[in-house]
């Protein structure tokens, strides 16, 4: 005769992963924080020997939470691909709008028509060095801001 019947175990795990399914299973930051606060006080209770039950359970809690945040670490590892494919200018052009709340006409003295922004925010024309020198003084900012220096 079998020391653990399948049924009663199938039973107990079942309940026990219902319980814990938001750490088995993390999806979310709230998930990942409740999965480290439980591991945290899992190390407080277990003992440091072998055959203890919370350890087991601290290695199945530990591999959620590491498959999570290498799911995590994919979307800022891509995240950074696609931002340094964007071009510098167009980027500081687009938070100097965001950040003041401004429109294409509303570089009329630092670039010139709204077509002409509208073509430097699309990729098809480029700041030119008075453009540049026009929205440093305007914003206060270093000229350097400007340039993709990664690329240098």
């Amino acid at each position: 005769m079998l020391a653990v019947e399948p049924n009663n175990l199938t039973d107990s795990f079942l309940r026990f992963a219902s319980k814990a399914s938001n750490i088995l299973h993390i999806k979310t930051e709230a998930d990942y924080n409740e999965a480290l606060a439980t591991i945290e006080y899992l190390f407080s209770e277990a003992k440091d020997e072998e055959g203890d039950p919370l350890n087991d359970l601290i290695d199945i809690i530990s591999r959620a939470i590491e498959k999570y945040e290498l799911s995590q670490e994919e979307d800022v590892v891509s995240f950074a691909k696609q931002a340094s494919k964007i071009n510098q200018e167009i980027s500081v052009l687009r938070v100097l709008m965001d950040q003041h709340n401004l429109s294409l006409s509303s570089f009329k003295n630092e670039i010139g028509s709204k077509s002409l922004v509208s073509m430097i925010l699309n990729g098809k024309r480029n700041l030119t060095k008075e453009h540049i020198g026009k929205l440093s003084e305007r914003f206060n900012l270093n000229p350097g801001v400007f340039f993709n220096l990664r690329s240098v």
